[in-house]
């Protein structure tokens, strides 16, 4: 038989191990990413995440939660609990693209709420280079008088890189056709063999081919330049007003997360990205920090969700599930 001595000894040392768990959760800040490890995104949250967290005085622990195009990292983030501790770090196709297309079980803006904005993609429009058009004012011309759509290849339907063909299409008056491929990389590699002429995806991805001088890079889509190749313009300095098709990747949390919580957060990220270390690393992946304030990264999102709506809606565009 126990004594009453022991007992009381007892109890408060079971009390404090069984709070130890919630205690150490406490100290963890988790990082979803809706994808499998590798990617751009999954290096970003490792770098910047465990750079973060160490800010806070916490430890950062990176999740990939991949499959369904992001929707199941996304939908684990959306139903966490609201303290600060889990994040999702996507990039912006998941967030502001997804579900205008598909039948998903959350509603980004309203379940997630945005912390941080993370980085530039840099994304263009790119030609094999045997073919005849030197410039976009070329590309755009022939699409006008062709009685058959200018094929491109995307890496996926769906993405940031096919809906942005599509609104050149839109914004232009011309026609163009994505053409699907398993990743960017065969993308490319299919417009520099020719099997297709044209392809929009990641300036990190294209810069390779057109140094060999495979393929031809015409423009980025996106609503800046950037250092990677500071003479490459915008479609919309090139006289395509109206259009800006920006990626990036963005740090969010559930909806309902204290916004004490969510201030700090995007603060000690923006110094973090200030960094002269991560903006090397960021540099030699082919992105650029892109820090935001919430204000800003608020209506950001906001508007680039809308545009995207609206595109899809209006050019009633569907992929399958």
């Amino acid at each position: 038989m126990i004594s009453r001595r022991t007992l009381i000894s007892i109890v408060p040392a079971a009390a404090a191990m069984a709070a130890m768990p919630a205690i150490a959760q406490q100290n963890v800040i988790r990082i979803v990413v809706p994808f499998a490890p590798g990617a751009s995104t999954d290096m970003l949250a490792r770098l910047v995440g465990q750079k973060v967290a160490e800010r806070i005085g916490k430890i950062s622990l990176v999740e990939n939660k991949s499959g369904a195009g992001g929707q199941i990292g996304l939908q684990y983030v959306a139903k966490a609990q609201a303290d600060g501790n889990t994040l999702l770090l996507t990039p912006s196709g998941p967030m502001v693209i997804t579900a205008h297309l598909l039948k998903v079980p959350y509603d980004p803006l309203k379940d997630l709420t945005p912390v941080a904005m993370v980085a530039y993609v840099p994304t263009a429009i790119a030609v094999n280079a045997d073919t005849p058009y030197k410039s976009l004012q070329d590309l755009l011309a022939a699409a006008k008088n062709s009685d058959k759509p200018i094929n491109y290849s995307v890496s996926a339907l769906g993405t940031h890189m096919h809906l942005s063909g599509e609104l050149l299409s839109r914004v232009t008056s011309t026609n163009f056709a994505s053409v699907a491929y398993r990743g960017a990389a065969p993308a490319t590699t299919a417009v520099a063999a020719g099997e297709v002429p044209m392809t929009i995806s990641d300036l990190n991805t294209l810069l390779p081919f057109a140094r060999s001088n495979r393929i031809r890079i015409l423009a980025l889509t996106g609503g800046q330049r950037t250092k990677a190749a500071p003479d490459i313009p915008t479609v919309s300095e090139l006289g395509v007003k109206g259009y800006s098709a920006d990626a990036w990747i963005g740090l969010f949390a559930p909806a309902g997360t204290p916004e004490a919580v969510i201030e700090r957060l995007n603060e000690e990220t923006s110094r973090v990205l200030a960094q002269p270390d991560v903006v090397g690393v960021l540099q030699g992946a082919g992105l650029e920090a892109l820090p935001m304030s919430l204000a800003r990264m608020r209506s950001f999102v906001a508007k680039d969700s809308s545009k995207w709506a609206e595109l899809i809606r209006d050019a009633r565009i569907k992929v399958e599930q």
